[in-house]
């Protein structure tokens, strides 16, 4: 299965890094997976531009204007993005359950109401991925040109 990068890149971005025992004791196995999965999060985005080759597996790299430049690469952003979830996932982050965790402000049980706040602040989840800093690499490249937003109003 593709990936935006390799374990050994991946390695090499989190030496730098506190605090990612997750990644770090993971096997290459899972790490690969990691990647692979991380990866098909980051595909099912709607991004700016076209794909430089019908036939590439993943969404990147891609043209953002209507000429070749002779930077058609993947964007270091893309790869840090890839490493972030492929660590969150690792690390057990689960989004539909964290969704629902942060969505709920207050419930009460006397005349049963809950209060949920907005989930602008959790776009991020909301479209799969499980981490905020993840999210801030990738935002740059995303198209909102043809998206809905649903506001739901209680």
């Amino acid at each position: 299965m593709a990936s935006y990068d390799t374990v050994i890149n991946a390695d090499t971005y989190f030496l730098t890094r506190l605090y990612v025992q997750s990644w770090t004791s993971a096997s290459t196995v899972d790490k690969t997976k990691a990647l692979a999965e991380a990866s098909q999060r980051i595909d099912r985005l709607q991004f700016r531009g076209h794909k430089v080759d019908d036939d590439q597996d993943l969404e990147f790299p891609r043209y953002i204007g209507t000429e070749a430049d002779g930077t058609e690469v993947i964007p270091e952003d893309i790869k840090y993005a890839c490493f972030e979830i492929a660590f969150a996932l690792l690390d057990g982050v689960n989004v539909d359950q964290e969704l629902r965790n942060q969505t709920v402000l207050r419930r009460s049980f006397d005349n049963v109401n809950t209060v949920y706040k907005d989930n602008e602040s959790l776009e991020y989840f909301a479209n799969g991925i499980p981490s905020h800093l993840a999210w801030s690499y990738l935002k740059p490249y995303l198209s909102y040109a043809k998206s809905i937003c649903v506001l739901r109003r209680t």
